[in-house]
């Protein structure tokens, strides 16, 4: 499986200026590897800097929990492909 097919994204349902739903995680790509990887996001907020720090900024500047979590999964995801690709520890 390639990085390319683990899509962890948001998607936003707008109709004009008039029809602002909340945003939901898309359904493409793996399910399982998507709710993996959002539930250790728990875990990589309270002991990773690097994801603690992007999570932390979202949050102040006021972004919902569901799209602080998706930001922070995808951190852990690049630094995962990242450590396996180039084959040294984290």
């Amino acid at each position: 499986m390639e990085i390319r097919e683990l899509i962890l994204d948001l998607v936003e349902h707008r109709s004009g200026s008039s029809v602002h739903k909340k945003a939901r995680v898309s359904k493409r790509g793996d399910g399982f590897v998507r709710r993996v990887l959002f539930e250790t996001t728990l875990a990589g907020v309270k002991f990773n800097p690097a994801v603690k720090d992007t999570y932390r900024r979202l949050k102040e500047n006021g972004k919902p929990e569901k799209v602080a979590r998706i930001v922070a999964a995808r951190k852990l995801l690049i630094i995962a492909h990242a450590v396996y690709r180039l084959g040294q520890p984290y």
